[in-house]
């Protein structure tokens, strides 16, 4: 019974976080003016440059800092790296739990095996997940070496 109600909090707090992740994530903020020409001989915006400045007084190498504009593949990057953080997270979790049930045991055969089940099912949902991710990248990779070879296809 305690495993399910931790599982239930687990759950619970996952999605209350990605429910507060979501709404609390800036869509999209014009900090200059869209219509905004850099004068001639220049090709930054005041902004950038003001951003260059504070770069260079921190001391960060900003010189080959590019334009980087945001795309599909950034943000379906960005979210596939906070769903794997996200995942390693409650692995660690189920990870420290198992142990704490292992340690609590006291001698009980029925916690000990319940605790190492629980920690072989946490490795075993690891694995699964590192192997989608390692295929996900392998056939993505593979069509952008395609594309990249022959980008008139």
């Amino acid at each position: 019974m305690e495993y399910k109600l931790f599982f239930q909090k687990t759950i619970f707090t996952v999605i209350i976080i990605l429910m507060f992740s979501f709404f609390a994530t800036p869509i999209g903020v014009l900090a200059e003016d869209p219509s905004f020409s850099p004068p001639s001989g220049s090709d930054t915006s005041p902004v950038k440059s003001l951003l260059q400045d504070a770069g260079n007084a921190a001391k960060y190498n900003v010189k080959d800092v590019n334009d980087q504009k945001i795309t599909l593949s950034s943000v379906t990057g960005g979210i596939i790296k906070i769903f794997l953080s996200i995942l390693s997270i409650i692995f660690i979790a189920l990870l420290i739990y198992g142990g704490f049930l292992w340690m609590n045991a006291r001698g009980n055969a029925e916690q000990v095996t319940k605790a190492q089940d629980l920690i072989k099912d946490a490795v075993i949902g690891l694995v699964i997940v590192i192997g989608a991710y390692a295929i996900t990248y392998f056939v993505l990779f593979m069509l952008a070496r395609d594309y990249i070879q022959n980008p008139g296809f």
